[in-house]
C-alpha cells in the first residue's frame, strides 16, 4: 500500500502551477481518528455512513490509521436508498482561484445501477452542482475538472468518471479541481464561516445484490494563498481562452483574447507531468502539435511573470 504517496501525487500540479514553494497553498485534511466538525452526516439514524474500523471482506481496514468513513462498518448496502456526508470547507480555503481535493476510497457496487456521486454547493446547501467536467458555471463562473486516479495495486493511473460505480481494484486515489472568481457565501446560521460543501452520495437501485458500497479515508484539500489568486479575480482571460479544433488528432490552433506577449504556454498530462513550452510568437497563435503524444486528456496552462493566467483542457484523439 503505497500512502507514501499522500499527499506526493495530490500535490503535484499545484507546484507546477504555483511554484515549488509549499508556502504558496494550504492544506487541509480528514483522516477520521478523531471527531471533526469538518464531517456532517445527515440524519445518521437513517443514514448508512458510519465512522468506525471496516469489518467487512473488502472492506477490511482503513486507508491509514484505524478508522474511515463507509457505507455501514459491517453490513452491506440496502435497497432502495440515498445517503450522503459533507465535508465542509472553510476559511481560508474557500477564499482562493484554486483548490484540489483528493481522497482514497474502495467501492463495491452493483455496475451502473448503483452509484456514488460528488457534488458541491457554494450557498450553504440551498443547491448543489455536480463535480464534474464543467465551464463557466453560471453565476459563479467555476470550472470543475477531474484528474486521474492513482490505482494502488497495479502502479498505474487512469481517468476519472463523473460517478463510481463497479468495484474498485483495491484503494484507490482520486482527485479533482475547481476554480472560481467569485467567493462562495456565507452562512451564519448553519455555518459562520464562508464555507464550500462537497457531498458525497451513495445511491441504491433495488436490487439486492450483497454488495460493500463505498469506502473513503485520508481526505486531502489544497488551495493556493489568496495572493496568487489577486489578479484573478476578472474571468475574461479563462474565458478568451480556446483551443481549436478540440478534441483533436494532428495539431491545434490557441487562440488568447488576452495580452501574451510575456506569456508562457506549459502542457502538462492529466496528472500534472509537464511535457513541453510552446514556442510562441507574438505575431501568431501558438500551435499545439501531437508529435506522437498518446490520445488522452491533457492541460495547457498560460502564465506571464510567474502569474497564472488560464487553463484550458484539451482531448488528443485515437491515432495520429
Amino acid at each position: 500500500m503505497k500512502t507514501n504517496i499522500v499527499p506526493a501525487i495530490f500535490t503535484t500540479i499545484l507546484l507546477l502551477l504555483f511554484g515549488n514553494t509549499k508556502a504558496q497553498y494550504l492544506y487541509d485534511s480528514v483522516f477520521f481518528e478523531m471527531p471533526t466538525s469538518k464531517i456532517v452526516i445527515d440524519a445518521p439514524e437513517n443514514n448508512r455512513w458510519q465512522i468506525g474500523q471496516p469489518g467487512k471482506t473488502f472492506f477490511n481496514a482503513a486507508h491509514t490509521g484505524s478508522k474511515a468513513i463507509m457505507t455501514d462498518t459491517v453490513a452491506s448496502y440496502p435497497i432502495n436508498d440515498t445517503s450522503s456526508f459533507i465535508y465542509i470547507i472553510r476559511n481560508p480555503y474557500t477564499q482562493t482561484c484554486f483548490t484540489s481535493m483528493s481522497f482514497w476510497h474502495k467501492f463495491d457496487t452493483d455496475s451502473l445501477t448503483d452509484v456514488g456521486i460528488i457534488e458541491a454547493s457554494y450557498d450553504g446547501g440551498k443547491s448543489w452542482l455536480i463535480a464534474k467536467d464543467t465551464n463557466d458555471v453560471m453565476p459563479l463562473w467555476s470550472n470543475f475538472w477531474w484528474e486521474a486516479d492513482y490505482h494502488a495495486a497495479s502502479d498505474t493511473y487512469t481517468s476519472h468518471l463523473a460517478t463510481i460505480t463497479g468495484k474498485s481494484d483495491g484503494w484507490i486515489q482520486s482527485r479533482f479541481n475547481w476554480q472560481w472568481w467569485i467567493p462562495v457565501k456565507s452562512d451564519t446560521i448553519m455555518y459562520p464561516l464562508d464555507s464550500l460543501m462537497i457531498r458525497f452520495t451513495f445511491i441504491s437501485d433495488g436490487i439486492d445484490n450483497g454488495r460493500e458500497g463505498w469506502l473513503i479515508d485520508d481526505i486531502l484539500t489544497s488551495s493556493a494563498i489568496p495572493e496568487i489568486c489577486s489578479g484573478l479575480d476578472d474571468h475574461s482571460a479563462q474565458k478568451a481562452l480556446t483551443i481549436s479544433p478540440n478534441p483533436f488528432k494532428t495539431s491545434a490552433t490557441i487562440t488568447a483574447g488576452f495580452d501574451t506577449s510575456n506569456a508562457t504556454f506549459t502542457l502538462y498530462t492529466s496528472t500534472g507531468k509537464q511535457l513541453r513550452v510552446i514556442e510562441t510568437n507574438s505575431n501568431q497563435n501558438p500551435i499545439i502539435q501531437r508529435d506522437k503524444l498518446p490520445a488522452g486528456v491533457y492541460y495547457l496552462v498560460v502564465s506571464s511573470k510567474g502569474q497564472w493566467q488560464a487553463t484550458k483542457k484539451f482531448v488528443i484523439m485515437g491515432e495520429e
